[in-house]
Formats: C-alpha cells, sequence, structure tokens
C-alpha cells in the first residue's frame, strides 16, 4: 500500500538533484543540504528511506548512490531519472485517482481527468509531451535486444510505426546494415528521433515521416515494427492499422509485435500493473496470445513466433495468413 509513496519519494530525490549531486562523489547530509538548498534534517529523513530500498547507502557518515541510484542521475543512459519523474508527473497521478470511474463507466481514467485522450493532450502540452517522449525511450530499451533474437539479415526495408525516439529502428540499422529504415512519428517524438538517428539519415539510411499511421502506413516494407503502439489502442483501431500492414507489406513480409502479450495462463505481474495503467491512460490494453491471434486474424495476419524479451516483454512475429 506504500508503493506510491516510496516512487514519490525517489522522484522527489530525483527532481532536487540528490541523486545529481551523489554521482559527482559522496556527500554529508549536511554538505549535501547546503549545496541544493534544502533543509537538514529533511533531507536526513529522505535519504534514509532511500537507503532503505536500496538507493543510496552511508558510509562514514557520507551517502552514495547505490547501482540503483547511479541509474537515477540526470543523463544517465539508462534514462530512468526521467521515467521517473514521467511516472511521478501530474499528468499520470491525476489520471490514476479516476481509475474507479473507469472501471465504473468503461471510460479512459486519463479521459475522466484531462478531458481529452493522451495524445490530443500531448500536442498541446509540449513540456509534458518532452517528458513522455524522453520516459518512454527509457522504457523502452529493452527493443535494442530485438535484433540479438530476430534476424533482420536480408531485410530491405523496416518501417518503425510510432517509433519514439527511434532507439529500436537505431538498433535494427545498426545490426542490419544493407537496411533502409523509416520511422513514422507525430511531431513532439520526431524532434528527439532526429537527433538519435541523425546518422543514419545523413547517411541516406533512414527517413522521418510525420504521419498519423491509423490512416496509412508507408506501401513496401520487408517489415513493419509496432513496439508498445498496439497497447495504446481499442481492438477497432488495432485491427485497422493491422490491416494496413497487411495491405501494405511486400512479399513475404513481416509484422513484429513488441508488448507484455500475456501468456493464456498465469499472472506475470509486471505485465498486470500496466495492464491497468493501460486502462487508466488508453483504450487499449495488454493482450493474451490469443487476443492478438484473434486481432491478426481479422488483418490477414497470423502468429509465426514468439520470442522472449527482458521485463516481461515478448516479441510476436506476424505474417500472412496461408492461402490454402
Amino acid at each position: 500500500m506504500t508503493g506510491a509513496w516510496v516512487s514519490r519519494a525517489v522522484a522527489t530525490a530525483v527532481e532536487l538533484g540528490v541523486l545529481d549531486r551523489l554521482g559527482e562523489g559522496p556527500a554529508d547530509t549536511g554538505s549535501l543540504a547546503e549545496g541544493l538548498g534544502l533543509h537538514p534534517d529533511r533531507l536526513d529523513r529522505l535519504l534514509r528511506l532511500l537507503a532503505a530500498v536500496g538507493v543510496v547507502r552511508e558510509r562514514d557518515g557520507r551517502h552514495e548512490p547505490t547501482r540503483v541510484g547511479s541509474h537515477l542521475r540526470r543523463g544517465h543512459p539508462s534514462g530512468m531519472a526521467e521515467l521517473a519523474l514521467l511516472y511521478d508527473s501530474d499528468m499520470f497521478g491525476d489520471s490514476w485517482e479516476h481509475l474507479a470511474d473507469a472501471v465504473r463507466t468503461g471510460r479512459t481514467a486519463f479521459g475522466e481527468a484531462h478531458g481529452t485522450d493522451v495524445f490530443s493532450y500531448l500536442e498541446r502540452h509540449p513540456r509534458d509531451a518532452e517528458l513522455y517522449t524522453a520516459g518512454m525511450a527509457a522504457g523502452g530499451r529493452f527493443s535494442t535486444h530485438i535484433p540479438d533474437v530476430y534476424d533482420f539479415g536480408g531485410v530491405r526495408t523496416v518501417v518503425d510505426l510510432g517509433g519514439g525516439a527511434g532507439e529500436l529502428l537505431a538498433a535494427v540499422l545498426a545490426a542490419a546494415p544493407g537496411a533502409h529504415g523509416v520511422l513514422v512519428e507525430r511531431p513532439a517524438a520526431l524532434a528527439a528521433a532526429r537527433e538519435r538517428l541523425g546518422a543514419f539519415a545523413d547517411a541516406g539510411r533512414c527517413d522521418l515521416v510525420e504521419a498519423d499511421f491509423r490512416e496509412g502506413v508507408p506501401e513496401g516494407a520487408d517489415v513493419y515494427l509496432l513496439s508498445r503502439v498496439l497497447h495504446n489502442w481499442s481492438d477497432e483501431d488495432a485491427r485497422g492499422l493491422l490491416r494496413h500492414c497487411r495491405r501494405s507489406m511486400a512479399p513475404g513480409g513481416r509484422v513484429l509485435v513488441a508488448e507484455r502479450i500475456l501468456p493464456d495462463e498465469g499472472r506475470p505481474w509486471l505485465s498486470l500493473v500496466l495492464d491497468v495503467h493501460m486502462m487508466v491512460m488508453t483504450p487499449g490494453a495488454e493482450r493474451t496470445e490469443r487476443g492478438y491471434e484473434e486481432l491478426l486474424r481479422s488483418a490477414g495476419l497470423t502468429t509465426r513466433e514468439i520470442l522472449d524479451l527482458p521485463l516481461e516483454m515478448r516479441l510476436l512475429v506476424a505474417g500472412p495468413v496461408p492461402q490454402p
């Protein structure tokens, strides 16, 4: 029941710069408080909690980050600081306060809290959009493992639909030197993607496209990547997107779906927490293997294999339904 308090304490340490300062070297509470303009006693009590949950440790009267704490410094490659701030944001927190409304009515809690859907909201709130893009990039670090489990050899064109800051597409292009990539995203995310994919774009290996993929997708790709995309959408919208991919793909093409695909039996807790988060934020869900196969079949596709990734993520490889 106190999980929300702990996550707020961690996010507060990130917000106040405590972990950034400790990343520069150990410090006692007094000097740390003086340097950051904080109340010494209150800071000490916060640090005690952070030590109890394994974020910092105390040695000879001075505090230093643990391995976990070092990942929570701003600018760390893991992006965990940005993810902590996103999960602690009013954008998320205000939405979760309406969970009961979502369960009662079937509407999204985000809509109850903010009066619109997530993506329309982000278009009108650039600061939150920047935080969202950074947090999603951090949460998508698993995607760099996709080329380890799926062979992109021989692939000519890869289209990453809703690919965020471009971390996955960059990993694919690095693993498949002969491939050309296309990233389709909304404007706020494309700004970060231009920085991540700039070298590939300059080499003529990547195009960045501003578009709504629900209305159509680029034609003729060998692979369409959908990483944490379908869980944002209702069955109707997800089915429509999969149909666009099926109509547009090159002969022998594939759709790769990276999601927390729930096993038909079993209760993986992290995936189920995030399934309720999707209920709060979107009309989508974390679907079961059977649920994805039903969606795929309705779009003329079928599951070829499901491969395991870190953090309960799985990669579903889909291809056209074989013709009789």
